[in-house]
């Protein structure tokens, strides 16, 4: 106990510690895809009602769902796919707690289909991306292709990632509304209204998705996922930056 504590003292007084930074993103990546992780503060906000997390810094897991596997929505393969995906998410997020406590971190992981906090905000909050008009976070790697699972660390050991940068994405879901017209379960609604206000950086988390008409259609057809297939940035980051250009030119010359 005195040698773990004593660990975790080292740890703290090393902040920001860049290098266990560097061996938790190779680590997470070699063993298991981690494409992107993501460091912030959690706000109690984005806890769910009667849900509680141990600690109040959190790091946040993305793990990709395959394109043409996705663009089969809806369907068995798609619905495989993201199956597939949050089972290997879950999975990830346990081994690497168990990483991080070999280390002398207190922590405590979620998987992904038991959720504690509501993680598209969380996950724009920490910089990864931006929440689309699907209530899906959107990222400059696969657009909405992908799933999000916590971990609640007790120390803040690491900089945060958070930043605005990919805001402007609300401003494009605001013009295409694709995934609105084709949602088979017209869940989506025209605008986007605040669910959730003051959340730091992002400022607000804002929602089209009406949930009773979503999930409904969501289980009895094997995950749906129609707004990821038809979503232009599904393509990934090429399309990101060509779209990003576009807003900015657009906003430039108003």
């Amino acid at each position: 106990f005195k040698s773990s504590n004593q660990n975790l003292q080292n740890l703290i007084h090393s902040y920001p510690n860049k290098e266990l930074w560097s061996k938790l993103q190779k680590y997470s990546k070699e063993k298991w895809d981690i494409v992107k992780i993501g460091f912030t503060e959690l706000p109690n906000s984005l806890v769910f009602k009667n849900k509680m997390a141990l600690f109040r810094y959190v790091l946040v897991f993305m793990l990709e769902m395959k394109k043409d596997k996705m663009d089969k929505a809806p369907g068995f393969e798609a619905g495989e796919e993201t199956m597939r995906i949050y089972a290997s998410l879950g999975e990830t997020v346990n081994d690497v707690a168990d990483w991080l406590r070999s280390r002398g971190l207190r922590c405590q992981s979620n998987h992904p289909m038991g959720g504690l906090v509501c993680t598209p905000p969380l996950a724009g909050k920490s910089g990864m991306g931006w929440q689309g008009k699907q209530g899906l976070l959107i990222t400059p790697e696969f657009g909405p292709r992908q799933r999000l699972a916590p971990i609640f660390i007790e120390k803040k050991i690491f900089e945060y990632t958070d930043n605005n940068e990919h805001s402007w994405i609300d401003e494009y879901c605001a013009k295409c509304d694709l995934c609105q017209e084709n949602c088979p379960g017209h869940a989506i609604k025209s605008k986007k209204s605040i669910f959730i206000n003051d959340i730091p950086t992002i400022g607000a988390m804002k929602t089209c998705i009406d949930n009773s008409k979503c999930f409904p259609y969501f289980l009895k057809s094997m995950g749906c996922s129609i707004c990821i297939a038809v979503c232009p940035f599904s393509v990934g980051p090429k399309i990101y930056s060509k779209l990003k250009r576009y807003i900015k030119k657009k906003s430039n010359s108003k």
